[in-house]
């Protein structure tokens, strides 16, 4: 048992040093919206396209910011998809006046589609431009978003590019939460990664995902993901499978949103979706959980150790700290929360687990209020 623990203390150890070299390279080469300078040509065409569901809250509010934005040929594509509470009146009541923006109202969902993946590409079927992007009814957006954006795609020659945004964060349980979803983030996606072709890893961003509409066509669009729970992510996904220049870029200073409200929101969110990143296999899952757990968590149990595990355990959790210390500066929350890293990690693989245990014991999930079993999405 104790060279079971030794051997797993040094595995650990080298994953953390070769870990943290890539971060600290990685997010060097993720480009900042703010130091893009403006293309000095002409402009293509773009569609800002968003499907709400009883978004009454922050709707308004943030799609004024849409319509404040500065860039030529530009319309906005909203769709109402069966909301009950007062999202269609706040709509008709916005587009009066603005001939910008465009607004639809779905009542019924075919069979075979999710309800966002339905309305984003019925959107995609009456967009004009000749850029897609799609984003969330609660996202915001600074006038020069988007100018600073197609910039850097036409510098670049990117097919679809995806931004990271800032979080809204005023719940001190969420954010411990947030930064074991930064972390795990970090380390699974490798973002930087995405731009390189010999690379598989790929990307998508719910709240902005830009793409060319010959790409998307050329990929299926959402038509090709109709029963992916995360569809930002696959939309990424198909677009790099078919060989398209996919890249990202750090927009914290331009984009933001209140992705969950509450450490209660986002576990719940998470139990509708995490599952299905893991294709719905369960015993995949759980390895996964247990081989986070022991190489983020174990550490602060393995340093009480004796000899040379709990030295080799110590070290590791120093360079947890350090690793939680850059990631917690890096998406802008307080560096003391670094501190509270496991509390956050345990939490993230707690919210895994609890979606496994869901969707096995409801036998599938809800999605905006309709049920779909396990055994259509496992055929996804």
């Amino acid at each position: 048992m104790e060279v079971v623990l030794w051997v797993m203390g040094w595995v650990t150890c080298i994953g953390l040093v070769v870990s943290i070299m890539e971060l600290l390279v990685g997010y060097r080469l993720i480009h900042s919206l703010t130091k893009q300078t403006l293309y000095s040509g002409k402009f293509p065409s773009i569609s800002i396209i968003f499907s709400a569901l009883n978004e009454e809250r922050d709707i308004e509010a943030a799609l004024k910011t849409l319509l404040e934005i500065d860039y030529p040929h530009l319309e906005i594509i909203a769709i109402n998809d069966r909301s009950t509470d007062k999202t269609k009146e706040i709509l008709e009541r916005m587009k009066a006046n603005q001939s910008r923006l465009k607004v639809f109202h779905l009542e019924n969902l075919p069979e075979g589609w999710l309800g966002k993946n339905h309305a984003l590409h019925f959107a995609s079927r009456k967009a004009a431009g000749e850029w897609l992007l799609f984003t969330d009814a609660d996202v915001f957006m600074k006038p020069d978003t988007l100018k600073r954006a197609m910039s850097y795609i036409l510098e670049k020659k990117i097919d679809h590019l995806t931004i990271f945004e800032h979080h809204i964060r005023k719940n001190i349980g969420l954010k411990m939460l947030l930064l074991g979803h930064y972390i795990t983030y970090s380390l699974v996606m490798k973002p930087w990664r995405i731009r390189f072709p010999w690379s598989k890893k790929s990307l998508g961003h719910g709240a902005f995902n830009l793409v060319s509409k010959k790409v998307y066509d050329a990929t299926g669009g959402h038509r090709k993901i109709s029963m992916e729970c995360m569809d930002d992510l696959k939309l990424g996904e198909i677009i790099k499978k078919n060989g398209f220049q996919q890249d990202t870029v750090d927009g914290r200073d331009f984009i933001e949103k209140e992705w969950y409200k509450s450490l209660g929101d986002m576990i719940e969110g998470v139990k509708k979706n995490s599952f299905s990143y893991f294709k719905y296999r369960p015993i995949g899952t759980l390895s996964v959980i247990l081989g986070a757990f022991l190489f983020f968590v174990w550490p602060f149990f393995g340093m009480f150790f004796s000899g040379s595990i709990g030295t080799i355990n110590g070290v590791n959790v120093m360079l947890m700290l350090l690793m939680s210390l850059f990631i917690a500066k890096k998406f802008r929350l307080n560096p003391c929360f670094a501190l509270l890293y496991p509390i956050g990690i345990c939490i993230l693989l707690y919210s895994v687990f609890n979606s496994l245990i869901a969707t096995y014991k409801n036998k599938g999930i809800i999605w905006r209020g309709t049920f779909y079993s396990i055994k259509k999405l496992k055929k996804v």
